[in-house]
C-alpha cells in the first residue's frame, strides 16, 4: 500500500447460495480520488460498495482501510473504523421520529461522544453546506426525496468520514431532485473528499469523478480517466454499454 492509497481491495469475491456475485476483484482507492463505478443492473457494483464497508462480508479476499484489513477486524474495531467511512443508500434511511437537526447530529453524540453543543454547531454548518439549515427543525417526512438525501449526505458527513461511498444515492429521486443531490456530491468531490459513486448518472461520471470502474458480471472489466473511457472504450463489453446508455 503506498503513501496514497486509503483503500487496498485484494481478491474480493462474494458468493450468494453458490452464485458468485463478485469475482476475484483487487483494485486500489487514493486519498481524493472520486471513482464511479458503472455498468448493468445485477453487475454487482452495490454488493462490491458494501463488501468494502463489511456491510456484507466478502466470502474471500481483503479489504485494507487505515492499514488494517476489515475482513479480519473484530467486531469493536470494525465499528471503529466504519465511523470514518460514511455510506449514503438510495433509499435516506432517516429517523422519522428526529427532526432533521437531531438526525446529524445524533451519530456523533452516541458513537464519538461528542458533546450536544458541539454535535448541534457541526449540523448546522453541514446543513448549511447542503442547502438546508432552514429545515432544521422540520420532520423528514415533511422533505421531498432531493432534500431528504442531502440530510442523509450531511448525517454522513457528521462523523467526519476518510471516504465516503454512495449506492446509487439518486436512482430513488424525481428526475428534477436528482441536480440539488448530485451538485452537493460536487462540492464534496472539489473540497477532496475520496468518494465512491455507484451510479447511473453518465454527466456525473463523465465530469466529476477521476476515475471510471466499469463492472459487468461481477468483475471490473475496465478502468480508465472520464474521458479515456468515454471517448474510446476499450473492451467490447463497454463499448456496447455506452452505445445503449449515452
Amino acid at each position: 500500500m503506498n503513501n496514497t492509497d486509503i483503500l487496498k481491495i485484494e481478491h474480493i469475491k462474494k458468493e450468494f447460495k453458490n452464485n458468485l456475485v463478485l469475482k476475484d476483484i483487487s483494485a486500489n482507492v487514493q486519498s481524493g480520488q472520486v471513482i464511479a463505478l458503472i455498468g448493468p443492473s445485477g453487475a454487482g457494483k452495490s454488493t462490491f460498495l458494501r463488501c468494502i464497508n463489511m456491510l456484507g462480508k466478502p466470502t474471500s479476499g481483503s479489504v485494507y482501510f487505515d492499514g488494517k484489513d476489515l475482513t479480519k477486524c473484530k467486531d469493536k474495531e470494525l465499528d471503529k473504523l466504519r465511523t470514518k467511512m460514511g455510506m449514503v443508500f438510495q433509499n435516506f434511511n432517516l429517523f422519522n421520529n428526529m427532526t432533521v437537526l437531531e438526525n446529524v447530529k445524533v451519530a456523533p453524540i452516541k458513537v464519538k461522544k461528542v458533546s450536544d453543543q458541539k454535535a448541534t454547531e457541526i449540523a448546522h454548518q453541514l446543513l448549511t453546506q447542503v442547502g438546508l439549515d432552514n429545515k432544521a427543525d422540520v420532520y423528514p417526512s415533511s422533505l421531498s426525496g432531493g432534500q431528504a438525501q442531502r440530510v442523509a449526505i450531511a448525517r454522513a458527513l457528521a462523523m467526519q468520514p476518510e471516504v465516503m461511498l454512495f449506492d446509487e444515492p439518486t436512482s430513488a429521486l424525481d428526475p428534477e431532485k436528482v441536480g440539488e443531490v448530485l451538485s452537493v456530491m460536487q462540492d464534496l468531490a472539489q473540497q477532496g473528499m475520496t468518494m465512491l459513486v455507484v451510479t447511473h448518472e453518465m454527466d456525473f461520471a463523465k465530469n466529476v469523478a477521476n476515475q471510471i470502474w466499469f463492472m459487468d458480471d461481477g468483475q471490473i472489466v475496465e478502468k480508465g480517466a472520464p474521458k479515456e473511457f468515454f471517448d474510446h472504450p476499450k473492451t467490447q463489453r463497454a463499448q456496447d454499454f455506452l452505445s445503449k446508455v449515452i
